[in-house]
C-alpha cells in the first residue's frame, strides 16, 4: 500500500504517524491493510507526508461522509459509528464480541436463575442486548458501513 511504503520511507512507525497526524494507531493499520478511510484522514496523512491525496488515496477505498451513500444511512446507524476507531479491533468484529459475549452470559445467567434471584430477568436484558448489537452489525453489513 502506498500509505505503508510512505511511512516506511520516513523510518516511522505507526504510532509516531499516527501522532503526528492526529489521528488513532487503529486508523493507520486499517488504512494500510486495505481498510476504509474517511477524506479528513486521507488529507490529515497527505498534509503529514507531502503528498497529494489523490496519490495516497490510489487503493484505498475512501469513505465520503458528505456523499449521497452516507446521507442514506438511517441516522440511528450512523449514530452508532460515533467515536469509531477507540478500540484496537475493527467494529464489526467488535460487534460480534459484545453479541457473543452477552449470548454466553444470558446463557449462564438462565441456568443460575432456579439459585438466583432476578437472574431470569438479566438473562433476558443480556439477550435483548445481544439482538440490538445483532441488529446494528448487519445493518453495517446492508450500508457496506464496514
Amino acid at each position: 500500500m502506498m500509505l505503508k511504503r510512505l511511512r516506511h520511507k520516513r523510518n516511522w512507525t505507526q504510532e509516531q504517524l499516527a501522532e503526528i497526524s492526529g489521528l488513532s494507531v487503529r486508523t493507520i493499520q486499517r488504512i494500510e491493510s486495505g481498510g476504509k478511510a474517511s477524506l479528513e484522514s486521507l488529507n490529515a496523512l497527505a498534509s503529514v507526508l507531502e503528498v497529494q491525496a489523490p496519490i495516497l488515496a490510489q487503493g484505498v477505498t475512501v469513505i465520503d461522509k458528505t456523499t449521497e451513500d452516507w446521507e442514506k444511512v438511517p441516522a440511528w446507524l450512523r449514530a452508532c459509528f460515533f467515536g469509531s476507531g477507540l478500540f484496537k479491533i475493527p467494529e464489526r468484529i467488535l460487534n460480534i464480541r459484545v453479541e457473543q459475549g452477552t449470548v454466553a452470559a444470558g446463557i449462564i445467567l438462565l441456568l443460575l436463575s432456579p439459585v438466583l434471584d432476578n437472574a431470569f430477568d438479566a438473562s433476558f436484558i443480556l439477550f435483548t442486548s445481544a439482538y440490538l448489537v445483532s441488529l446494528i452489525t448487519r445493518a453495517g453489513d446492508k450500508y457496506s458501513i464496514w
